[in-house]
């Protein structure tokens, strides 16, 4: 296929999707009648070789929710002005991130200078020291979050087995009659519809107030079913019949093994012991009933230092330019991926809490690098059963290695 057919169908893809998004929206909205007065939001994305993921509200944790879309505070501008007189001042202005965006020194009198650039250190110290607030601020704001999401108090006092079930009757009638709207999807794909949030597109999570019960529902049909069903080839009864329905209860205790690999995840992404990224030791994990445990991770690649330079710490780069990094983070990144999955396997089968049929999954989202054309995220996925096979000596190491499932992200 060309380049050209390439890019057409992708366009495809994405403007099926968005039209998608407003039946499904609209589908979900008929469902819940008088208490869908506010907006119903519908995030497609597909995933070549895996399919289409549509991510919907999660209804039933609602009344408890408080969302949010983190974002880290500004670093302050700093502005340093020349004595009396003299009339030069220096200012470094950041965006959200901590990047410098702009960059100036002006004067008139050049026995100044000196003065000026020891105040120029002064401002860059102060900087460092506030990327480093800012990004502790971020990770509180994981802990307590800010914004409140309020809904009718009618739809407070629905069961909600009831609302589990108004988006499940949804998404079964969105499947059987307007999946055809998906024209480009392959046989060997698939669609699947969840309320469980994602960190995909700007890093969106939930919060759950005191022992309430939190829920996750995962709503799919393969494409080769779809394509039975769109030829005849199925009954509707029987097409619906075949969509997979999993319900899962978020679970709010503290697990001991659980939480070891957490440790031992952080430790082993630490800059002295990683050769390839580091986290910032805020791995986390949901413990999801009947379903596993989701772990959330972040990694990074370079911190950034004066004047567009960048350290790279787990290569003990110093001021590298952002093409030397750049460059850098694409030659790692396959040897991150390769060695995350090595490290789930070796440390993850360790794990005692998980039942066989329950999967063990690592969410990660990957160091910025603009068009370096790596992935934005990446989820590695492995049954528990995988894992004890391994442990017991059932499977070997490249065995239990090809049955981890690895979906990637939008490239960057």
């Amino acid at each position: 296929m060309s380049t050209l057919a390439f890019a057409q169908t992708d366009e495809r893809m994405e403007r099926d999707i968005k039209v998608a998004e407003g039946v499904l929206s609209s589908l979900i909205k008929q469902q819940l009648e008088k208490d869908a007065w506010f907006p119903i939001s519908v995030e497609g994305t597909y995933r070549s070789g895996y399919g289409i993921t549509f991510s919907v509200p999660n209804f039933s944790n609602f009344p408890m929710n408080y969302m949010v879309t983190p974002r880290a505070p500004m670093a302050p501008r700093v502005h340093v002005q020349g004595g009396q007189g003299f009339g030069y001042t220096y200012s470094i202005e950041t965006d959200e991130e901590g990047d410098v965006i702009t960059e100036e020194l002006r004067g008139k009198a050049v026995e100044e200078m000196e003065e000026a650039e020891e105040q120029m250190a002064n401002a860059k110290q102060r900087m460092a020291e506030a990327e480093v607030a800012m990004r502790e601020s971020e990770r509180e704001m994981q802990r307590s979050l800010n914004g409140v999401t309020v809904v009718r108090s009618g739809a407070r006092e629905k069961d909600k087995e009831e609302l589990n079930k108004m988006l499940t009757e949804a998404a079964k009638t969105f499947l059987a009659d307007y999946s055809s709207i998906l024209s480009q999807l392959k046989p060997d794909e698939r669609i699947i519809i969840t309320n469980r949030a994602t960190n995909e597109g700007g890093n969106r999570y939930w919060r759950f107030m005191g022992d309430e019960k939190r829920f996750f529902l995962s709503i799919e049909a393969n494409g080769t079913d779809i394509k039975q069903y769109q030829t005849n080839k199925l009954t509707r009864e029987q097409f619906v019949a075949k969509v997979k329905v999993v319900e899962s209860e978020v679970l709010n205790e503290r697990v001991q093994d659980l939480e070891l690999l957490t440790t031992i995840i952080d430790r082993l992404y630490q800059p002295d012991l990683s050769k390839t990224f580091f986290t910032e030791q805020n791995t986390y994990y949901e413990r999801l009933k009947d379903f596993g445990a989701i772990y959330h991770m972040q990694v990074f690649s370079s911190n950034q230092m004066e004047r567009g330079y960048f350290t790279m710490p787990t290569q003990s780069a110093q001021k590298v330019t952002e093409e030397e990094r750049n460059k850098k983070v694409k030659e790692l990144y396959p040897t991150f991926e390769k060695e995350l999955k090595e490290n789930i396997l070796e440390y993850g089968r360790t794990i005692k809490s998980l039942k066989p049929e329950e999967s063990l999954v690592f969410n990660v989202r990957l160091t910025k690098c603009k068009e370096c054309g790596i992935p934005s995220t990446i989820e590695i996925t492995t049954k528990a059963s995988v894992l004890s096979d391994y442990m017991s000596g059932k499977l070997d190491r490249n065995a239990a290695l090809a049955k981890m499932e690895v979906k990637k992200g939008p490239n960057q």
